[in-house]
């Protein structure tokens, strides 16, 4: 088991990991208790990341074991539950503005 990560920034590569994240989970319309869930497991996160490594041959399901390791990594950072959070508050506005203005051409 490592230390967790203080303040190391997150990359590129992890920013559009979360962005697609993010995007799936406003897709299927789960953002609110997504966020919820967030929040509440945030003091946690790097205690999950961790179960990540015990649980990885059952959710590679669902992604590319890169993509898994990157998530994984995401998740011991202080920064990486904020900016999926950040993420999921975009995606919604995002999506309410985009249903908004699908009304507004209907009339």
């Amino acid at each position: 088991m490592g230390t967790p990560h203080k303040n190391i920034a997150l990359n590129e590569q992890e920013l559009a990991l979360i962005r697609k994240l993010a995007t799936v989970i406003n897709k299927r319309r789960i953002t609110v208790p997504a966020t919820m869930f967030l929040e509440c497991a945030q003091p946690l996160s790097y205690l999950g990341s961790q179960m990540m490594v015990f649980f990885r041959p059952f959710l590679t399901f669902f992604f590319t074991p890169a993509e898994y390791d990157l998530l994984q990594d995401i998740l011991e950072k202080r920064e990486g539950i904020k900016k999926i959070i950040e993420e999921l508050e975009k995606a919604t506005i995002h999506r309410k503005d985009a249903e908004c203005a699908k009304r507004r051409s209907k009339m």
